[in-house]
């Protein structure tokens, strides 16, 4: 696999990364959040043609940038210009990228309540993460409350449900109506939005670990893109867990990856047959089906993930970024292109992944 790395030192630890969408070209913008600094930003920055660097075609430029209260602890676009920014506050912002010729512009659209808190003491509890489906913005935090809201209006919360008794860390919408959590102690919970709001989830099991007497918390959680009953978790332990949510008896499959936590997991958004996991190790993973041993006839069900055993003679692994030493806390791939945030105050951009 002939890819190629540029490492670009912007001077702040990056938390989170996301190209913005487009159609019909390959993507020349993204926009990415901080985190651990005196004054944390959101920005958006332009691929320029540098024809001055070795083996570099393009350098990122900031654009413009936005201050915002506390660390950027998820980014996700809720259409092609909007994207939605969850904070160590508690709080949820909505963004607007304003796309011109020469200089792009951000600006705040909308702003949430407080989202998250501590009964007891009343302080504000970190928004662990976000997922986004159509309209619909799914927060957790570690107050252990999920919160539903409509990019519409940030104002009116459609739906709380006091989803655990301790720090939630990741969470994924499987439809628009179910929407799976994972907390610190590695319990994954399934709550159907609609009727939730006693905090009774639909289903609830655990995530798998080598250590049969050890619990192994979920760090990063997310769907098939094309088979949303496909829901594939990754670990404290570096450890990548697939679950059929419909058979839960038993994982489908297990696999041993990373020797760090697992920070970020995901498919390619235009090809869901590659998935991409990054580690605090300072290391991001492509995991590509091996389409000369999976038969092209057998259904969904038989699809490589759900494959048990089988699995690792059916994918491909490419360490795609290594010896980093700093943590991958975020990545975004958008055609051939995938982009990294990491704590070594850069993001990098990987060519013909």
């Amino acid at each position: 696999m002939s890819t190629t790395v540029g490492a670009h030192y912007i001077s702040e630890k990056v938390s989170q990364v996301r190209w913005l969408p487009e159609k019909l070209t390959k993507s020349e913008r993204f926009v990415t959040g901080t985190w651990d600094m005196d004054t944390n930003f959101v920005r958006v920055w332009r691929l320029y043609a540098n024809p001055y660097a070795e083996n570099v075609e393009h350098t990122p430029r900031c654009n413009d940038k936005m201050a915002i209260e506390g660390d950027v602890t998820g980014i996700e676009f809720v259409n092609d210009d909007t994207f939605a920014v969850g904070c160590s506050d508690g709080r949820l912002s909505l963004f607007n990228v304003h796309r011109a010729v020469e200089e792009d512009q951000i600006r705040r659209t909308a702003h949430s309540e407080r989202l998250h808190y501590y009964k007891c003491s009343q302080a504000n509890a970190p928004c662990t993460a976000i997922s986004v489906y159509g309209t619909d913005i799914a927060t957790v935090g570690e107050d252990g409350r999920l919160n539903v809201l409509s990019a519409n209006n940030l104002r009116q919360v459609k739906r709380t449900i006091e989803a655990d008794s301790m720090s939630l860390l990741a969470a994924s919408f499987v439809n628009q109506n179910q929407v799976v959590t994972a907390n610190r102690m590695g319990v994954i919970r399934l709550f159907d939005v609609r009727t939730a709001s006693d905090g009774q989830p639909t289903i609830s099991f655990m995530a798998a670990s080598q250590d049969s007497k050890s619990s192994n918390f979920v760090s990063a959680i997310v769907t098939h893109p094309m088979q949303q009953h496909i829901l594939i978790c990754g670990s404290e332990e570096g450890s990548i867990t697939v679950w059929d949510l419909r058979h839960l008896n038993f994982p489908a499959s297990y696999l041993s990856a990373h020797n760090t936590s697992i920070t970020d997991i995901g498919f390619h958004r235009q090809d869901p047959s590659k998935l991409f996991t990054a580690a605090e190790g300072g290391e991001v993973w492509m995991w590509s089906d091996n389409k000369h041993l999976i038969d092209a006839s057998q259904t969904d069900s038989s699809s490589a993930w759900l494959a048990g055993d089988r699995l690792r003679s059916l994918v491909n692994v490419d360490g795609i970024l290594t010896n980093i030493r700093k943590a991958i806390n975020s990545f975004d791939v958008h055609g051939s292109r995938l982009i990294c945030g990491s704590d070594s105050e850069a993001v990098y951009i990987i060519n013909d992944v």
